[in-house]
């Protein structure tokens, strides 16, 4: 086992065991925690994109870990009322970024069976398979390979086992969200080895169909995340409005409900600002939430377009979820900084 994922296994226990994580709680620790996953999947065997896959398994161990802790299974409408009136309980709220239809098939059930309100964040075009899921296409072509190379960004990578083509995606994926401008290289390479996006779409996203059946259920609610994933930091002011308006406009179509929640693409802080904050609040968006890592504190209800949400993964134990609710890895990254994360 390589050091950092020795690390990262071992944070959890020793900041819980030790006393650490008790410590950094009583100032990070919210009133709440939005969690994120993406693909929710029946065994997560065989995805590079690990990160963006939660085997169904996982998702019920995690639910039934917070619901023993005490946590309450919230909506987003229900998160914003307990921040006005607070309870007291501490809460859950849970996001699924993109439009997989896995959001159906395999996450409802187990929401479902916890009785956990879940939000399904829906780009456009994932529903019309226009979308240029570069993540999606970048996992295939390192799921065949035994070795995947972009030459002219001087990387390489081993892919000859399923550790090493996750470490190769996790490298890929970070480099591109350092440098955007890998992105044409990686869409190439893509072309190249005749890696066809829109045919991973058509396998992975709803239909419109299934995208009305999520929107009926009484546990399900249906937010925004543009049209087409885009950056919208690095888009133009009226790009980025239009993108976020199409999209709601688009989604409220077909589901005949309003959209008032919202999630950037990508949501990190090269992806999502002030800027984009205050188009999501000028095109009607109750909330929106970034990749941010943090609480949900009371102090949000004054940045409710930069509320924060921890993953959900398939790495997660009931250490590194109790990290997740106690501001642990928020406590961290900013430096034992302000708690509520903010834009």
């Amino acid at each position: 086992m390589r050091a950092a994922s020795l690390l990262k296994t071992a944070f959890p226990i020793v900041a819980q065991y030790s006393g650490l994580g008790a410590a950094l709680a009583l100032r990070y620790r919210g009133a709440g925690t939005i969690f994120m996953l993406h693909s929710v999947v029946e065994n997560g065997d065989g995805y590079p994109d690990h990160s963006l896959r939660c085997p169904a398994g996982k998702l019920a161990d995690a639910l039934h870990f917070l619901r023993e802790d005490g946590v309450a299974f919230v909506s987003l409408d229900e998160m914003l009322e307990r921040l006005k009136f607070p309870s007291g309980r501490p809460f859950a709220a849970f996001t699924f970024d993109d439009g997989f239809a896995d959001s159906l098939t395999q996450a409802l059930p187990v929401m479902e069976r916890f009785g956990a309100p879940m939000t399904v964040y829906v780009a456009t075009g994932m529903i019309e398979r226009s979308l240029d899921a570069w993540w999606l296409a970048l996992a295939e072509w390192i799921r065949r390979s035994d070795r995947v190379a972009l030459p002219q960004a001087g990387l390489a990578f081993d892919c000859s086992d399923a550790a090493a083509k996750k470490r190769a995606f996790v490298a890929i994926e970070a480099a591109i969200h350092r440098d955007y401008d890998l992105l044409p290289q990686v869409r190439v390479a893509l072309a190249d080895e005749g890696i066809d996006c829109h045919a991973q779409l058509d396998r992975e996203a709803l239909t419109v169909e299934q995208l009305r059946e999520l929107a009926r259920h009484p546990l399900v609610t249906i937010g925004g995340h543009t049209d087409t994933h885009i950056n919208l930091a690095l888009a133009p002011e009226a790009t980025a409005c239009r993108e976020m308006m199409s999209n709601r406009r688009f989604l409220e179509g077909i589901i005949g409900k309003p959209v008032v929640h919202f999630a950037y693409p990508f949501g990190n802080a090269r992806a999502c600002g002030d800027r984009e904050a205050a188009i999501a609040h000028a095109v009607g968006f109750k909330t929106a939430v970034t990749t941010r890592s943090g609480a949900i504190f009371s102090g949000h209800l004054d940045h409710l377009y930069a509320l924060p949400r921890e993953v959900l993964s398939a790495d997660d134990t009931p250490p590194s979820l109790r990290c997740k609710l106690d501001g642990v890895y928020r406590a961290f990254q900013s430096h034992l900084g302000d708690p509520v994360a903010r834009m």
